[in-house]
């Protein structure tokens, strides 16, 4: 196994980790600043004294974690006012990451075969063929392993 392979291996299990632990927990109704002040029992002035911002400003930057406008670099910076840690991860909507590295290389390989049996169709060449499906899934899981530079075009 090459590096590059190993290191995109060692990537996908990291996000499919980050997946799973992600489908314990959802985004709190009220926002994890809001959330995370109501279980330690800290006040917005309290948090904006250590912060050494006003208590609008606190406020401010819970409706703006609500509105999904909060810089993540101004979470951080409450999360450790609090005692906390920001954790983010970027994670598939579903499935695994091999799934949507499959469903890429299906794409491509679709289009391959459509060219490779038009070509072929012309020259009558076509009888006896495998089916398309079939040709489809091999192509896209050699695809899939090789993952050439012009992948996801």
């Amino acid at each position: 196994m090459s590096v590059t392979r190993a290191k995109q291996r060692q990537a996908e299990d990291k996000i499919n980790q980050a997946r799973r632990m992600a489908q314990a927990f959802a985004k709190p109704l009220g926002g994890w600043i809001a959330t995370f002040q109501e279980a330690i029992g800290m006040s917005a002035p309290a948090l904006a004294e250590r912060l050494g911002v006003s208590r609008n400003s606190i406020y401010s930057s819970v409706q703006k974690e609500k509105a999904g406008t909060i810089s993540l670099n101004q979470l951080d910076k409450m999360a450790e006012a609090m005692g906390g840690k920001l954790v983010y991860a970027i994670i598939p909507r579903e499935g695994l990451v091999e799934e949507i590295v499959m469903a890429q290389a299906r794409k491509k390989a679709k289009r391959i075969i459509k060219r490779t049996r038009a070509h072929m169709a012309l020259e009558e060449q076509i009888e006896g063929l495998r089916s398309q499906e079939e040709m489809i899934e091999e192509l896209a899981r050699e695809i899939a392993r090789e993952m050439p530079r012009d992948f996801w075009k």
